[in-house]
């Protein structure tokens, strides 16, 4: 969707609005980027071929707002600028890059450690994230699940396999309400320029089990040698 500021809307919209109550108990589903939303409150209909709905309760589920003008006779629509919240993301992964492979590992950790897609993904190299994005985006860039989670990682071994490339291998602790086990991961981080930034980048990762950390993307196991 083209990021909007303030649109002004004719003279049909406010009537829209003011005919919502017309629209009420409509049960269309509405899939929007491959999302669902739910349409009871958004009274959707479809009439010749046309779908309609009201346009104050649609700027609602994008948080924004429309504000009907009796005086000027126009509807103004207010919409997020999402542009600008690109812009906003980008910064703050350009001010991530990891400097070093140990940091590039520290921040996926720490991204499992806290359920958080988007960290993980942060430090990501070009071709991983375009393998694994649209699986983070499935998972609204939530991954994990509400057992068990990761603790702290342990005898941490790193190895040098080129001037461009560290090997990690470590075993990471598992945590459960009434349970505790052992995981065990290798991550394979490598000198890049990525978004015109030199930075280490995470291109493989391999875990004993993949899932003992409930979802966890980009991930593949780890064969015994």
């Amino acid at each position: 969707m083209k990021p909007l500021s303030k649109i002004v809307l004719c003279t049909a919209l406010g009537a829209m609005i003011a005919a919502g109550s017309a629209y009420a108990g409509s049960n269309l589903d509405l899939i929007i980027n491959g999302h669902g939303f739910v349409t009871s409150y958004l009274d959707l209909q479809v009439k010749d071929g046309k779908v309609l709905v009201p346009i104050d309760r649609l700027a609602e589920v994008f948080k924004g707002k429309a504000v009907y003008d009796a005086d000027k006779n126009e509807v103004q629509v207010t919409l997020p600028e999402s542009a600008k919240q690109a812009i906003q993301i980008n910064r703050l992964e350009d001010a991530m890059v990891p400097s070093t492979a140990q940091e590039a590992l520290n921040t996926w950790v720490k991204g499992i450690q806290k359920r958080n897609g988007a960290l993980q993904f942060a430090v990501f190299s070009p071709e991983l994230r375009s393998k694994t994005k649209k699986e983070f985006e499935d998972y609204y860039w939530t991954t994990g699940g509400s057992s068990p989670h990761m603790s702290e990682i342990e005898k941490l071994k790193t190895k040098s396999l080129n001037k461009t490339t560290t090997q990690f291998s470590f075993d990471y602790g598992l945590v459960a309400s009434n349970w505790k086990g052992k995981g065990s991961a290798v991550v394979t981080v490598q000198k890049l320029t990525a978004k015109g930034y030199d930075g280490w980048f995470i291109t493989n990762i391999k875990m004993k089990d993949p899932g003992d950390t409930g979802t966890t993307i980009g991930v593949e196991p780890l064969k015994n040698n």
